[in-house]
């Protein structure tokens, strides 16, 4: 008998563990699994047709990340939202903004410049409703993730930004909950994101923080709108 390779066992455990937190991750911020839900673990490994650890590590991993939370001796559940989580939510990416704009309009080059525009193409090409009118399309919302990440990478400061990525996922998750069961569930941007690439481009900093900070609060202030007429699903809103 061959000897095990302890190394890549481990590796093994360590890329279905993070695949599994992938998942999970995207089925809380979609909304597929809802605020306050339980995850017990046996049902998530029936689910996920996984073992024990790979799914506890999972949810360590989104526990600090704050999509999850763990009691003592209740298990975990998926976190729940709050009005008041989703200002904070805002003012903060609004924040970050404020430094890592101007750094990436004074550091952005040629290429970074080209990847700006190829982010834009991508969005506006991306396809956001596939079949049910409630459903967004996952390769429309990465396409959105990357061109707004698109505006500040050139800031030379990847922990923020990817800081700022955790955020647009965090105001997402409220943006989806808040638009579940709509027919419309996209609020047409293209002439906002058209207007941020292009200031960008041309280095226009105070526009260009205008224009990302006015279309984040818009957005807020949308889903804000959608839950006083619907409520907050899982919490109480009011």
């Amino acid at each position: 008998m061959g000897r095990r390779n302890l190394g890549d066992e481990a590796n093994g455990r360590a890329t279905l563990a993070s695949s599994i937190y992938e998942q999970i991750r995207d089925e809380i911020v979609t909304g597929a699994l809802a605020p306050g839900e339980k995850l017990r673990i046996e049902q998530l490994k029936q689910r996920y047709d996984l073992g024990t650890s790979p799914i506890r590590e999972a949810l360590n991993r989104l526990s600090m990340e704050k999509l999850v939370v763990q009691f003592d001796q209740r298990g975990f559940v998926v976190a729940p939202v709050s009005q008041e989580d989703l200002h904070e939510l805002t003012d903060a990416r609004c924040s970050l903004y404020g430094i890592l704009i101007p750094r990436s309009l004074e550091q952005g080059d040629t290429q970074w410049e080209e990847n700006i525009v190829i982010c834009l193409h991508r969005l506006n090409r991306a396809q956001w409703l596939v079949g049910d009118p409630a459903r967004l399309n996952p390769a429309a919302r990465m396409a959105h993730r990357d061109f707004h990440r698109s505006i500040i990478a050139a800031a030379g400061s990847p922990p923020l930004v990817d800081f700022m990525d955790t955020l647009f996922d965090f105001s997402e998750r409220y943006r989806l909950l808040a638009q579940q069961n709509r027919e419309a569930p996209h609020r047409p941007t293209s002439n906002e994101h058209a207007e941020m690439a292009d200031a960008a481009i041309n280095r226009r900093t105070n526009d260009v923080l205008e224009l990302c900070q006015t279309h984040v609060r818009r957005t807020a202030a949308l889903v804000d709108r959608l839950f006083e007429e619907q409520g907050l699903p899982g919490s109480n809103y009011r």
